[in-house]
């Protein structure tokens, strides 16, 4: 007979010469590091032994300070085994042993502490009327601080379908061990709290990517995603939300390490907190709004007219959006944004007088730099969406705005012209001299000289005409004295202007007039319209005294008789 080990322990040496099957007893493999406060498992497991007999396990560790001291744990046919330091643990089932079958059994230790660092060793009684093999078997178990962090902020967040989600979950530890985190998305159903978690997408310890059953399709389709941004940061990514997408949202990661045995195991899970995602259905439905500042203008003014779509979720939708003005197009703003002008409105945009664009995603703009009294008139915005059905194919849905009703004031000129001459007699052959001056102009000026006698009888006769940019034209009757340089036509500063007449003579004398005429610019370079917008005039009456002719006097009278002639 084999002699007894200590605690009542038969020692697993067999007898010589006996040739029968020795009992075998195994746990797992250590050292098994795992976290403090985690759920630990040891599996043991008996062969060898008479079959018929179920087994018994008793469970003791050993700390490494004191190898030599057993502590009892549980034991599956000995209600009071335990020693006092597990007693309590043991009695409120925070330690128990779970029989997985008559020759296998598990110790679950369901929140493991720091003192329970040692050797456990799983004993199993003998059941065969003879020793012969081992009967207990050791694992070293390592007890960590759990340093596994996650974190996502608790928040609700209203979405409306189709719209795109992003979350973001901090995981970070310290372990000094060679450890592998996993990392996933997960949604809690709100209508059952009690229904298990549907795992969205999840980065495993092998560094995978998974989706959930559900959500495999969209994942391959691009519409989820799972991004490491940084050493810590894990980034959830769902585009097209879906009303099934609703509920409770959080980030669960696991710390995994290898054991002896190669298998892996997660010594730690925890989740974040929650995100509550509501999901508003999309209304398909929109409506268009065209403002402006206001709705009456003077000619020359700028128009700014915005177009407004009012719908849900605009930035996933394709809209474009027409400008009309009294049935005749302006612009189209198609999906791409770039307009397209309507034929009356090319040279316009050209000359840098029209802007038509896509401000925003929902804000569409048609601005008329310099309006013309032919714009005004209704101008109406309308709105088209292309819509993908089911089927693949599309259909459109247009809506129009109301009538905006622009007036457009032709500009007043506030001119006024006064004349003045150097003297309103003089002599023939003197100088006739004028000034036109004009007062409270807004645009550029046109100057005519005009002469008709004192009766006005005739027709007016024009000396000179000074236009826009000063250029000077004389009239036809008076080409010959101008190219003599007898009539001159000057434009002294914008809003003054002279004509000098040379050699006056009788013929000369009459009513002058200064017809001054002030323009508007519509345009720019080779697309200039002028536009007169108001005309004014002054006249002065000049007259000239003739010189009558020496009579040469009489040898006797040696008189001179100068003759003056009304």
């Amino acid at each position: 007979m084999t002699a007894v080990l200590d605690g009542g322990r038969l020692p697993s040496k067999p007898r010589a010469g006996v040739a029968v099957a020795q009992r075998v007893v195994t746990v797992q493999s250590g050292p098994l590091v795992r976290t403090e406060g985690s759920h630990v498992t040891i599996l043991c497991n008996v062969t060898g032994y008479k079959e018929g007999m179920e087994q018994n396990f008793e469970w003791s560790m050993y700390l490494l300070s004191a190898l030599e001291r057993e502590i009892r744990i549980v034991s599956t046919n000995q209600p009071n085994y335990a020693y006092a330091v597990y007693a309590h643990r043991v009695n409120t089932k925070e330690i128990y042993v779970e029989r997985l079958a008559g020759d296998s059994a598990v110790l679950h230790i369901t929140k493991v502490q720091a003192q329970d660092q040692g050797l456990f060793e799983c004993y199993t009684p003998n059941t065969d009327g003879q020793y012969l093999g081992s009967y207990s078997a050791r694992t070293n178990l390592t007890v960590i601080a759990d340093s596994l962090t996650v974190a996502a902020p608790a928040q609700t967040l209203s979405k409306v379908e189709s719209d795109t989600l992003q979350l973001t979950c901090e995981v970070s530890r310290t372990t000094l061990q060679h450890t592998h985190l996993s990392v996933g998305w997960y949604l809690r159903s709100p209508e059952d709290a009690a229904a298990p978690p549907q795992e969205l997408v999840t980065l495993s310890r092998d560094f995978v990517l998974r989706s959930g059953g559900p959500y495999r399709q969209r994942m391959a389709a691009g519409d989820l995603r799972l991004d490491k941004t940084s050493a810590t940061s894990y980034r959830l990514t769902i585009h097209k939300l879906q009303p099934v997408d609703q509920g409770l949202l959080y980030c669960q990661a696991a710390e995994w390490i290898q054991d002896a045995d190669d298998s892996w195991f997660a010594m730690t899970r925890k989740q974040s907190d929650k995100t509550q995602l509501r999901i508003q259905p999309t209304d398909r439905d929109f409506s268009i709004q065209v403002s402006t500042e206001r709705r009456s203008f003077t000619a020359g003014e700028p128009l700014e007219l915005h177009c407004t779509i009012e719908a849900q979720n605009v930035p996933e939708r394709f809209f474009s959006v027409s400008w009309v003005f009294s049935s005749s197009p302006v612009a189209v703003v198609g999906t791409s944004a770039v307009p397209v002008l309507g034929p009356d409105y090319v040279s316009r945009e050209a000359a840098g007088h029209m802007t038509v664009r896509k401000e925003s995603a929902n804000v569409y703009l048609l601005k008329l730099q310099h309006l013309r009294p032919e714009d005004a008139g209704k101008y109406i915005c309308r709105v088209t969406e292309r819509e993908k059905t089911p089927t693949g194919d599309f259909i459109d849905r247009s809506k129009r705005s109301r009538n905006v009703q622009i007036t457009v004031q032709p500009l007043k000129s506030n001119i006024t012209v006064s004349l003045s001459s150097n003297s309103s007699e003089v002599l023939e052959g003197d100088v006739i001299q004028l000034t036109c001056s004009v007062q409270s102009t807004s645009g550029p000026l046109s100057v005519s000289w005009l002469w008709t006698d004192r009766q006005a009888a005739a027709p007016a006769l024009e000396l000179a005409s000074v236009g826009r940019e000063g250029t000077v034209w004389h009239g036809a009757s008076y080409g010959g004295r101008s190219s003599y340089g007898e009539v001159r036509a000057e434009k002294v500063r914008a809003d003054t202007f002279s004509l000098s007449l040379y050699n006056a003579s009788p013929g000369d004398e009459g009513q002058y007039r200064c017809q001054a005429t002030e323009w508007l610019q519509t345009g720019v370079g080779p697309e200039a319209n002028w536009q007169i917008i108001g005309e004014k005039s002054a006249t002065k009456a000049i007259a000239v005294k003739t010189v009558g002719k020496l009579v040469q006097p009489s040898p006797s009278r040696r008189t001179c008789i100068l003759d003056w002639l009304e």
